[in-house]
C-alpha cells in the first residue's frame, strides 16, 4: 500500500513480527503474558478462534487468533491481532531449578502480531458522500501526519514490538529486551 493510500482507506496497518521456537515452554505462561499486556495497555481482549487439529504421530496442533482493540480517541482505534499456532505438541513434566515439578508443553510455537491504525471506526463519516469528501479532505491535510508519525509509530513501537520483545523474553530466547524499550513519548 503506497502512503497516499490511507487517504482514501480506513486502515494503516503495521508490519508483521514473527516469533519462532523450538523447545520446552509453558503455554499457559503465554497466555497470562499477553492478556496482562493487553490489560496494563487498557486494550479489550478477545479470542476470535480456537482450533485443535487431531494429534498426529508427532503430537497435535492447535491456533489461537486473538484480536485487541482500544478506541484511543473517537476518530481512531487500535487493533492488534496476535496468531498463535502450536506444532508437534505434548505435555511434558520439568523439574524447576528449586525442585518443584510442573507440567509444560513440548513442540513447535509460531506467533504472529500485526496492528492496525482504523480510523472513523464507528463509520460515521460515511454516511452521505458529502462526509466521505470531507473525511478524505479531512484525512489527507489536517490528521495525514498525525496518523503516519504519531498513531501508527506508538502502535508499532510501543504495542506490537513491546509485545513481541515480553513475549521472547518469557520464553527465555536469546534476544531479549527491544532497542525501543526506552523511547519516550514526545508528541
Amino acid at each position: 500500500m503506497k502512503p497516499d493510500d490511507f487517504i482514501h482507506f480506513p486502515t494503516a496497518p503495521t508490519p508483521d513480527v514473527y516469533i519462532q521456537y523450538k523447545g520446552i515452554f509453558d503455554m499457559q505462561d503465554v497466555y497470562e503474558t499477553i492478556a496482562d499486556f493487553f490489560r496494563q495497555k487498557k486494550f479489550k481482549l478477545q479470542e476470535s478462534q480456537h482450533r485443535l487439529r487431531r494429534p498426529g504421530p508427532f503430537g497435535a496442533e492447535v491456533a489461537h487468533n486473538f484480536i485487541a482493540r482500544r478506541k484511543v480517541e473517537d476518530y481512531y482505534q487500535w487493533i492488534v491481532n496476535v496468531n498463535i499456532e502450536t506444532f508437534d505438541l505434548h505435555d511434558v513434566e520439568v523439574v524447576l531449578k528449586d525442585g518443584t515439578k510442573k507440567k509444560m508443553a513440548k513442540g513447535r510455537l509460531w506467533i504472529q502480531l500485526y496492528g492496525t491504525v482504523e480510523t472513523d471506526y464507528e463509520k460515521i463519516w460515511e454516511k452521505s458522500a458529502f462526509l466521505a469528501h470531507l473525511k478524505s479532505f479531512y484525512n489527507k491535510y489536517i490528521v495525514k501526519k498525525r496518523i503516519e508519525s504519531v498513531w501508527w509509530d506508538e502502535l508499532y513501537y510501543k504495542i506490537v514490538l513491546g509485545l513481541h520483545a515480553l513475549i521472547k523474553e518469557r520464553l527465555k530466547m536469546a534476544s531479549e529486551g527491544f532497542e525501543s524499550r526506552h523511547m519516550h513519548g514526545a508528541h
